[in-house]
């Protein structure tokens, strides 16, 4: 891991401060001077056993108000905390600091040399023989999709409009970062799609299940019409809060979540001669 200073830019900007620090403050008289201009400073070190977590602190003389700020989505206010990076990669890291005399930024380019460490949380993902012990198939109301555990996947079959599901309760931790991946196959579906729904809800026999859809094949979108194989979905999909996302992301609360696999279609429409495919699922656990 490696860092680099990229830019350093110095503004006064002494009435968007007090617009924002001390807007609920009685202005009291003062003939007092603004202070020097800053220049902002910062370390930024990685977490002793562990650097995919960077530790960001000010070294500003003066400073009061500081913002942290990056393309991987950290955001703080404090003076000092620690900043953490699943993937390996470069991010930039802006840093705003105010001081009496105005505010000044650094930018510093950060270098996560490899992903972050995680375990598995997920029972029977590689869908062999044993597998359907620790998932719980979905009747979601109306048509079934056909759900079967067949030569070491999990396949999603109809033969015309339909819905269906299965899931697997799992626990999470606010904070941590959590990484979903499963290779999809399918000879081409028509007016279909195939979806990893992510929900805090007990699901309940006969009703659908209407979580939020992380990433999906979705034939409306574009994705899933022609044959295809052997796919990562967290790759694959185009449908979903998590297109684009590598198959990462945070959960805000802690505690159980259940993990839905829905496929469907609509009118006269298909899953596909062959239906689709599932294997290989993993839901990685930041350690």
């Amino acid at each position: 891991m490696s860092f680099q200073y990229i830019k350093h830019t110095r503004t006064i900007a002494m009435a968007a401060l007090l617009a924002g620090a001390v807007s609920a403050c009685t202005p009291e008289s003062s003939d007092k001077e603004l202070g020097p201009l800053p220049t902002a400073s910062f370390t930024a070190e990685p977490l002793a056993g562990n650097p995919n977590k960077i530790v960001v602190a000010n070294t500003t003389p003066g400073g009061f108000l500081f913002e942290w700020k990056d393309d991987n989505g950290n955001l703080s206010k404090r003076e000092k905390d620690t900043l953490a990076y699943f993937a390996a990669g470069e991010y930039l890291l802006k840093f705003t600091v105010f001081t009496s005399g105005g505010y000044d930024t650094a930018v510093k380019k950060i270098s996560i040399a490899q992903n972050a460490r995680t375990q598995d949380i997920l029972k029977g993902g590689n869908m062999e023989a044993g597998s359907e012990q620790f998932w719980t198939v979905l009747n979601t109301g109306g048509t079934q999709t056909d759900i079967k555990f067949e030569n070491g996947k999990l396949n999603f079959s109809n033969t015309g409009a339909s819905n269906g599901a299965i899931y697997q309760e799992v626990n999470v931790t606010a904070g941590k970062f959590y990484v979903l991946s499963g290779l999809v196959s399918g000879d081409g579906a028509t007016d279909s799609w195939f979806e990893v729904v992510f929900g805090t809800t007990a699901p309940v026999q006969g009703s659908d299940y209407t979580g939020t859809k992380f990433n999906s094949l979705n034939t409306w979108t574009g994705c899933g019409k022609v044959p295809f194989k052997d796919q990562d979905i967290a790759f694959f999909g185009c449908d979903g809060t998590g297109v684009g996302k590598k198959g990462i992301m945070k959960f805000n609360t802690s505690g159980k979540v259940y993990l839905m696999i829905k496929a469907g279609s609509a009118d006269t429409g298909t899953l596909g001669a062959g239906g689709i495919s599932i294997d290989d699922v993993k839901f990685q656990e930041e350690i």
